[in-house]
């Protein structure tokens, strides 16, 4: 929890979040998950996890990972959903609030 209290306690950045993403198709079918997250608003030594989520075709929302951003970056990725064939409805970040950030 060093990490927490670090920024958050004691530091006094507030950092906002945009997020992008799209799916496609790879050679046999499956989905393929592409996303763009910038953090913004922060230090340089500023780090946070940030949780990655979706919402599936049937509604139900899962959580898909996270990914780690540091200072006011963007971090990209693609991430092959073996075995789903039918795209997500959307993918989304702080679904259940659990990122503590400016809303953008």
């Amino acid at each position: 929890m060093d990490w927490f209290f670090n920024e958050y306690v004691y530091g006094t950045a507030l950092p906002t979040y945009s997020f992008s993403s799209t799916f496609d198709k790879d050679s046999i079918g499956d989905v393929v998950f592409n996303f763009k997250l910038a953090q913004s608003g922060v230090d340089d030594d500023f780090v946070m996890v940030v949780p990655i989520y979706m919402e599936l075709a049937d509604g139900r929302v899962i959580r898909l990972g996270r990914t780690t951003v540091k200072g006011n970056n963007t971090t990209e990725g693609k991430t092959p959903l073996k075995g789903l064939k039918d795209p997500p409805k959307r993918a989304l970040i702080n679904y259940y609030n659990d990122v503590l950030s400016l809303s953008h």
